[in-house]
Formats: C-alpha cells, sequence, structure tokens
C-alpha cells in the first residue's frame, strides 16, 4: 500500500501523523483526552497503527481502542496480498485509496476484502473497473469464470444520519447520568435497554432514574421508554489487578474487571478519576470513581428507519451495475456496539429487498458482510473479528449465488443460516 504513494509526500504525511500523535500522547499523560490524529488523513494513522501493531520496537505508538479495529483488517490483507497482486488494476485503485481516499479509506479497503474473496474462491479473472470519461457510474469489478461474467457494486456503510443522531442522543445522555454520579462520588454499574426512539426520549431520562436509586430509589425500573438496572460496583477484582498490573482505560478488560461481563453487541460509555501509567500513558495505574453505561436501542421504529437506510444504499449500487450481465451488490457493515446484525434486523432488510426494483441493472443478488472487530477480554489475543454474511435474494433473479456461503476473513464457507464466525 505504502509503495503506491509518492515516497517524499508519503514520508512528510507519516511525520505529520507521528508528530501530531506524540503530541497528544504526552497531553493524555497529562489528563487532556485531545484527539490522536488528523481524520482528514485517516489512511495514513491507519497505516501508522498497523506498523505499532506489528513491529515490537513501535509497540508504545499502540493505541488499543484505534489498532483493535486495524490490525485484523491489515492481517486479513496480509493474507489476501498473493491473490490481489493477480487482480488487473488493483495497483491503481490502492493508488487511489492511498491518495484520493484519506479521510474514507474504508471504502478502498472493503473493496479489496471483496475482491480477495472472489479470488479466493475461483473466479479466474477479476478486475477493478477504473473510471470512464463520460460515464458518470461505473461497478467496483468484473468478474469472469469461464462463461460466467458478473458485475460487482461494493457499498462500505458509515452511519446513517439517523443512526448518527441516535449515538450521539445516547451519549449525551450518558454523559448526565455520569454527572450524577460524578456529583455523589458514587461507582455505578447503569444498564439500560431503549424501548423507544431516543430522540422521543427526555435527555434527563437515565440521569434522573440515577439520581433517584443514590436517593434510596429501586435498582430496577421499566415504562414506555426503557428497561434498566443499576448497582454500586465492586471493586475487588479491579482494584486486585491494578495492585499489580496497568489496565486500558475503558477497555473491554476494565469493563468486565468493573461489571462481571463484557458483551460486544453492547455499547459500553466508562467515565471515572484515574492516573494514567507513566510508561502507557492509555493505561491507569490507579483509579479512582468511576461507572459504566451499558446500553442498547431494542426500538421497533429505529430497527425500521435503519432497514430504510440499508434499501438507500442497495439503491444507490444497483444504479451503478451494467444491464448487458447479472449484477450482486456486496454492503459492508463494521459494528463495534449494539448495532450488530441480529435476527430481527435481517428479517427487516430482507423486506425491503423483496419489494427492491432493480431498475436497468440486472441485480440478482445482495450479500450484507458484517463485521465486528472484538476489543477482547482474552490474555491471548489482541486482534479479534466475528463476521457474518448475510444473504438478500433480489425479486426476479434468474442465476444462482457467485459467493454462496462466503466470509470475507476466512477462506472456509461459513455455515448454513446465519451465524458469527470468529
Amino acid at each position: 500500500m505504502v509503495a503506491q504513494a509518492p515516497p517524499t509526500d508519503w514520508q512528510s504525511r507519516l511525520d505529520r501523523v507521528s508528530e501530531t500523535f506524540f503530541a497528544a500522547r504526552d497531553r493524555w499523560a497529562a489528563g487532556d483526552r485531545i484527539a490522536l490524529f488528523d481524520p482528514s488523513d485517516l489512511i495514513a494513522w491507519y497505516v501508522f497503527q498497523g506498523t505499532a501493531y506489528a513491529t515490537a520496537s513501535e509497540r508504545r505508538n499502540w493505541v488499543e481502542h484505534e489498532a483493535f479495529r486495524i490490525a485484523p483488517v491489515f492481517r486479513r490483507l496480509g493474507q489476501l496480498l498473493p491473490d490481489l497482486r493477480k487482480v488487473s488494476g488493483v495497483e491503481q485503485r490502492v493508488a487511489t485509496l492511498m491518495s484520493g481516499g484519506r479521510s474514507t479509506p474504508d471504502n478502498g479497503i472493503y473493496e479489496l476484502l471483496v475482491a480477495g474473496a472472489y479470488a479466493r474462491r475461483g473466479w479466474r479473472q477479476i478486475t477493478f473497473v477504473p473510471e470512464q470519461p463520460g460515464v458518470a457510474r461505473t461497478p467496483d469489478l468484473d468478474v469472469r469464470r469461464g462463461r460466467s461474467r458478473w458485475a460487482v457494486e461494493c457499498k462500505r456503510v458509515g452511519q446513517s444520519e439517523y443512526s448518527a443522531l441516535e449515538r450521539d442522543r445516547a451519549d449525551l445522555m450518558s454523559g448526565l447520568a455520569h454527572a450524577v454520579c460524578e456529583r455523589a462520588a458514587a461507582s455505578l454499574d447503569i444498564k439500560i435497554a431503549y424501548l423507544d426512539e431516543l430522540s422521543r426520549v427526555d435527555e434527563a431520562y437515565l440521569a434522573n432514574h440515577v439520581a433517584a436509586f443514590l436517593d434510596g430509589g429501586p435498582p430496577h425500573w421499566k415504562d414506555a421508554f426503557g428497561e434498566g438496572f443499576l448497582a454500586h460496583i465492586d471493586r475487588a477484582q479491579i482494584d486486585a489487578v491494578l495492585r499489580h498490573d496497568d489496565v486500558y482505560f475503558g477497555s473491554s478488560r476494565m469493563i468486565e474487571l468493573l461489571i462481571g461481563d463484557y458483551h460486544m453487541a453492547v455499547d459500553y460509555d466508562v467515565r471515572g478519576d484515574w492516573e494514567p501509567s507513566a510508561e502507557r500513558p492509555f493505561h491507569a495505574t490507579t483509579l479512582g470513581r468511576v461507572s459504566v453505561v451499558s446500553w442498547l436501542s431494542v426500538s421497533d421504529e429505529a430497527a425500521r428507519r435503519k432497514a430504510r437506510h440499508f434499501r438507500s444504499m442497495v439503491s444507490g449500487a444497483a444504479s451503478q451495475l451494467p444491464g448487458d450481465c447479472p449484477g450482486v451488490v456486496h454492503v459492508g457493515y463494521e459494528t463495534t456496539g449494539g448495532n450488530s446484525v441480529d435476527g430481527r434486523r435481517h428479517g427487516l432488510n430482507l423486506a425491503q429487498i423483496a419489494t427492491f426494483q432493480p431498475g436497468a441493472s440486472r441485480l440478482q443478488w445482495v450479500y450484507g458482510n458484517y463485521m465486528t472487530p472484538e476489543h477482547s477480554v482474552d490474555r491471548n489475543e489482541s486482534a479479534a473479528l466475528s463476521e457474518t454474511t448475510a444473504i438478500y435474494p433480489v425479486r426476479g433473479r434468474r442465476n444462482t449465488e457467485p459467493l454462496p456461503n462466503h466470509m470475507l476473513f476466512m477462506d472456509e464457507d461459513g455455515d448454513p443460516g446465519y451465524h458469527w464466525h470468529r
């Protein structure tokens, strides 16, 4: 990847990443949690973190809450490298990723993963379709095997506007609940499943329940807006570990020690008072008052809105497919919390595709590639990822699947049905 960037330009970009990170790391050690990198050159940050993960002499530059999602992807690209070298046009596509895709590298990386999946599963002629002058929309890949030919379009999904607003609202509500704990010098385990859309829930809803509990109220409630559980944190495990080790603040390991478990399908927000380690400024060497909010959105309307976003992504992708050969769309989701696919959301997506009209294209199948990097609690793991592939047949299809039961991060077929593979 680095070889596709102009050497002088790349070195100056890497120097800027290093300088920004080192200055920010010093500020973190002083308690100032500023941004660690410039999002306008995100691919350079990815390479910087990938190098830190893979190189013992650079490991001090490894940022766990960033690298846990970067390392599995670079590891897989390394495994796919011999196959990707055989893909026509891959050098130009990577060069575009390293320059034109600086702030949105996940799109180009997802295209490489999909191309690698076709190469690993017997498609002999794979070509990245170059942009053509005067042609506004083209597919990403042309894949062929014998007489079979498919046009492939890849869409890497970021957060929809709705999902982003939902998360911002949840962060605001969690912050207000943490503030109540801070004022009361209380360490609480706060669990909440929102039953209504978060935009319809009062911003002080969670904080009010926390205040009532600290004033002698019940530890459990359920109403039209949510169901919650509150408990004082038992410090025995975390204090025992901190006596002889440092723990990355807010990590899955810290959450497990504070509240007893950690689930990748739940979103967590940890805030408290801590002293960073002199050698590892992102690790706590001592921990004072701390609170943990664990939250999920289980609103029916929220799920339906997310399914409509899925349909809009497929519609945009289908418009880039030609009408002279069958087409397939890959929609890539990276989930790092409660947005992961479940049976209910999959059912809503199926319903959306069942009535979808592919227009002038010959769209036959839609694949949903769901990828969940794990902030692992296993002492022997530092790069873990679970994945599943959801299969959505388009009404009126006439061709069998081009990649049945495929996964992006493993060469073996997935189990029939909708399962997570690790």
